[in-house]
């Protein structure tokens, strides 16, 4: 190669070799003013290299997103830590939707269809994948940075979740209505009062109604109700999926979303989806919406000798137990479970021949997000181990004051 030769290629490289050092020496802005189309997922890629890392910018702006599914336009988000930072456990972060499914948080009035009307929806931004934490993140001892002890747990325990003494030690919103109304529960033997989802109107106009459908987020659907019913415009029913039986406890009720009766001119009332969970379908079933009342910013208070339970099922039957993940309790209302309780769910200490011995340890931590009589639904918010069979017990060790 000639000298001209290499000097031109040498050039070419330094060119392409500028930018990436440019933008190694450009400082990290410390907000970000949020504009039509940012996603977390994008603002973390931009801003810290990785998107899987968009949960760390959420945890920073939990005064500013209630909810990483929407974020809009002129909201100010934090990018590095400060002393007036909230925390909270990262049980706040609802599970991703799939590709391509609508999601959007239950309206904060779902009995009030003028306060709803008056309040135009804006438009859900996309919410990307939950991803672990850099290697640089997860081996990082620097003091000076915000504590996310209470979001991500003791690093050198390998846990994924908050750590329950701090958690304990701070108050935040424990009960999101989404993870209310989404997270199902069992429905523990009685006849419930369902309805049948027919499927879409279309169109709006006419009564028309169209089979193997699947309803958009502010689509409309006919329902039938059930015999000797009748809805009244403003009811919100829960759409859902039966899923298979627990022995004991019933079926696995799924939501899938949230509808809005918007008409009840005509034999099937139609209903507009004003909550996605999952897809809405026809000849799936509807309930009429339990009300939600929300406990606020709150700290758990600690309990001693609480009540004991175990593990009946997960909801979604799947090897290993992951964080958000909803398991069943055989303890509900009867026994004194409530909405916000935390249960410890903890191996039982067995021999094992020709093995070392299974000690009574902490597997994992879970917060009761429904209850029903006789059994309460949890989500994961701290895990240790993941694999939590039926049979698991489970202790009561802190509740929301009253």
């Amino acid at each position: 190669m000639t000298s001209l030769a290499r000097l031109r290629l040498l050039a070419l490289v330094a060119g392409f070799m500028a930018p990436a050092v440019l933008s190694a020496q450009t400082p990290k802005p410390d907000t970000h003013t949020v504009k039509p189309g940012d996603t977390l997922w994008d603002l973390a890629k931009q801003y810290l290299g990785d998107p899987f890392l968009w949960p760390e910018i959420y945890r920073l702006n939990t005064n500013v997103v209630e909810d990483p599914h929407w974020i809009y336009p002129g909201e100010v988000l934090r990018l590095a830590g400060g002393p007036e930072v909230s925390a909270v456990p990262s049980k706040e972060t609802p599970p991703p939707p799939s590709a391509g499914q609508a999601v959007a948080e239950v309206p904060h009035d779902t009995l009030n269809p003028e306060a709803a009307a008056a309040e135009e929806p804006a438009a859900p931004l996309a919410e990307p994948q939950v991803g672990e934490l850099s290697p640089s993140d997860t081996t990082s001892d620097n003091r000076d940075d915000v504590d996310l002890t209470p979001l991500v747990g003791d690093r050198r325990r390998q846990a994924a979740g908050p750590s329950l003494e701090l958690s304990l030690q701070r108050n935040y919103r424990p009960i999101r209505r989404s993870e209310f109304f989404s997270s199902g529960f069992l429905t523990e033997g009685q006849q419930l009062p369902f309805a049948r989802i027919l499927g879409n109107v279309t169109p709006l106009q006419i009564a028309n109604v169209s089979t193997r459908s699947t309803a958009q987020l502010y689509g409309r659907v006919a329902v039938q109700p059930p015999e000797g019913a009748k809805y009244q415009v403003g009811d919100t029913l829960l759409a859902l999926d039966l899923q298979r039986e627990i022995e004991g406890y019933g079926y696995i009720v799924v939501p899938t979303g949230l509808l809005r009766v918007v008409d009840v001119s005509r034999p099937e009332v139609l209903a507009e989806v004003v909550a996605s969970y999952g897809p809405v379908r026809d000849q799936q079933r509807a309930l009429p919406a339990e009300k939600f009342t929300d406990p606020g910013n709150v700290r758990p208070v600690p309990i001693s000798d609480g009540v004991r339970g175990s593990v009946v099922g997960q909801r979604d039957q799947q090897p290993l137990t992951g964080p958000q993940d909803v398991v069943f309790l055989d303890k509900g209302r009867k026994d004194g479970v409530a909405l916000g309780d935390l249960f410890e769910l903890r191996q039982q200490p067995r021999e094992r021949p020709g093995a070392a011995t299974v000690v009574n340890e902490v597997m994992a931590t879970v917060q009761v997000v429904h209850v029903s009589d006789r059994s309460a639904t949890a989500r994961v918010v701290s895990l240790i181990h993941p694999d939590i069979p039926a049979g698991t017990e489970a202790r009561q060790v802190a509740k929301l004051p009253s």
